[in-house]
């Protein structure tokens, strides 16, 4: 996974070339690095997807409009998480009648804020590759044959030169490795073994 001291300075660097000088590719570049992830937390308070990917869309927005007027007392990544958490609560305010307080209390686990498990689409593919890295040889191509480059199990078969039952096997088991290796992390990679 990749250095958060690092990503933390280029993270401060971005926002106040943002907020200083108006820098629209600082803004991309903060954009295209947090927005993944930052969906992916919303989702820890609204279910949709295209109410989460509004809504952080809408975050970025207010950025960009309000850029002259931030200042952060925090780090930019809690500046950014707890952005994304407020415009969250106030769309479910407008759109649910159970209380903010009462939801937040029966889920308690999933609306407890942490910047442990906050990562970067950066972050989470340099970790990928390090688990995917360390499969077996075999169990690595058929994975990255089928995941990646879209083969099916008979093209695998044909281009390794073994039966389609043998690549099913070893995809299963690559997939059986990567799960415990990433156990911390399956929110972030459930689509990558379903």
């Amino acid at each position: 996974m990749g250095n958060k001291d690092t990503d933390t300075v280029n993270l401060e660097a971005l926002l106040w070339d943002v907020s200083t000088n108006d820098n629209e590719k600082s803004f991309r570049k903060l954009f295209e690095l947090y927005y993944p992830a930052l969906c992916v937390y919303a989702k820890r308070f609204i279910e949709e997807k295209a109410t989460r990917e509004d809504i952080v869309q809408d975050v970025f927005l207010a950025i960009w409009e309000n850029r002259k007027h931030i200042s952060v007392q925090v780090s930019t990544r809690n500046y950014l998480l707890t952005c994304v958490r407020n415009h969250c609560l106030n769309y479910l305010r407008q759109h649910t009648t159970e209380s903010i307080e009462q939801l937040i209390q029966n889920n308690i686990p999933i609306y407890a804020v942490s910047n442990d498990d906050f990562y970067t689409l950066t972050e989470l593919r340099e970790l990928l590759a390090k688990s995917i890295s360390k499969l077996p040889d075999d169990y690595r191509r058929v994975f990255e044959l089928n995941r990646f480059e879209g083969k099916s199990y008979g093209e695998i078969a044909e281009s390794m030169d073994i039966s389609v039952r043998t690549v099913e096997r070893y995809k299963n088991k690559a997939i059986e490795i990567l799960k415990k290796e990433l156990k911390d992390y399956l929110p972030f990679f459930i689509g990558l073994f379903y």
